[in-house]
């Protein structure tokens, strides 16, 4: 008889797959330039974000579950604590895989291009990247697409962090097709695989705060290197 699973894995598929697809559109050349930006997040953000709710419908099916915890968000002290480290440790380990390849760090120039934006804009870009992308690519790839795929993988140590190494390559992959080079979606492959670590051992919640960490450190760098500048998007921040 066929297993039955509870997270659905087409769903997260489906939305990424459709992310990737319809990124392209932001950069077309008809796009207002000051409509690519908000595009640019829009196309990503909305697939994932409508396979998240489709998933925890899913999973939530006949049972009375509230939606924060089946998708593990309740963070303890710890969970807090393991996520600033995480962040701070693999912003650090990207940092030196940069200087140790390049022998420079060219953070700033990597990450933020085009030229100085309003206030506005600036506070916009900040909390896009230090909050929305964040909460949302954390509630879709640890809160959905790795217990989907742990569910087909099965339970054990190392089929676990088989799980968390495929999800972290899945988003890297991600951010290469959002424009990021090899080198940083090599970092976000790092990154990633600590969220997904963290996440496993505490909870989705402690892999959000991890995220906010890495993307907060990373944009104070590069905007201390090149003073403020549109992201296009802001996945290439992580």
């Amino acid at each position: 008889m066929p297993t039955t699973h509870r997270w659905s894995l087409t769903v997260p598929v489906v939305g990424v797959l459709i992310a990737v697809a319809v990124l392209p559109v932001a950069s077309l050349p008809s796009v207002p330039a000051a409509l690519r930006e908000s595009l640019s997040y829009a196309v990503v953000w909305l697939p994932l974000s409508a396979a998240v709710a489709l998933s925890v419908r899913g999973a939530t099916k006949g049972r009375v579950e509230p939606w924060w915890r089946v998708l593990r968000l309740p963070i303890s002290v710890a969970g807090v604590v393991a996520g600033l480290f995480v962040g701070l440790t693999a912003r650090s380990l990207g940092l030196l895989l940069e200087v140790l390849t390049t022998g420079r760090i060219g953070t700033g120039s990597a990450i933020l291009s085009g030229g100085a934006v309003g206030v506005v804009a600036g506070i916009a870009i900040v909390i896009a990247s230090i909050v929305v992308a964040p909460v949302l690519e954390e509630l879709f790839f640890r809160g959905t697409l790795q217990p989907a795929v742990g569910e087909r993988l099965g339970l054990g140590l190392w089929r676990e962090l088989v799980t968390v190494l495929v999800v972290a390559a899945t988003f890297a992959a991600v951010h290469a097709v959002a424009g990021a080079g090899l080198l940083a979606a090599l970092v976000t492959f790092i990154a990633g695989v600590g969220f997904g670590l963290v996440a496993r051992s505490y909870r989705v919640g402690a892999a959000i705060v991890a995220h906010m960490v890495f993307n907060a450190s990373g944009l104070a760098i590069a905007l201390s290197a090149t003073g403020l500048s549109p992201v296009y998007p802001t996945l290439a921040l992580g």
